[in-house]
């Protein structure tokens, strides 16, 4: 699968140490390497939300946008939040907006 990456992601992940930026690193591969978005491994969608996924990285969740094109998939990351901020109002409200 093709992977893009939002500005806010990139700032995020570039925050990271250590074993944590490592998890993210293998979980990117992962996916990359996958198929189809049901071998991707913690990865759920979100309910009520047409094309916004999850993925847990251990204590984070990275958010991406997945739509799926006649030529090639593409994964949009959007989000890596700290769980306890991943699910507050403003930052769902934020993934419903970019539900297209």
């Amino acid at each position: 699968m093709k992977l893009t990456f939002s500005k806010a992601f990139i700032k995020s992940s570039l925050r990271l140490s250590g074993k944590m930026k490592s998890s993210l690193q293998k979980a990117l591969q992962e996916i990359e390497k996958a198929k189809s978005i049901d071998e991707i491994s913690d990865c759920k969608k979100l309910k009520d939300i047409e094309y916004i996924y999850r993925i847990r990285i251990g204590g984070y969740r990275a958010f991406f946008v997945f739509h799926i094109h006649i030529k090639d998939d593409v994964i949009l990351f959007q989000y890596l939040l700290a769980r306890g901020e991943a699910y507050s109002k403003k930052n769902m409200d934020n993934l419903r907006k970019s539900d297209l």
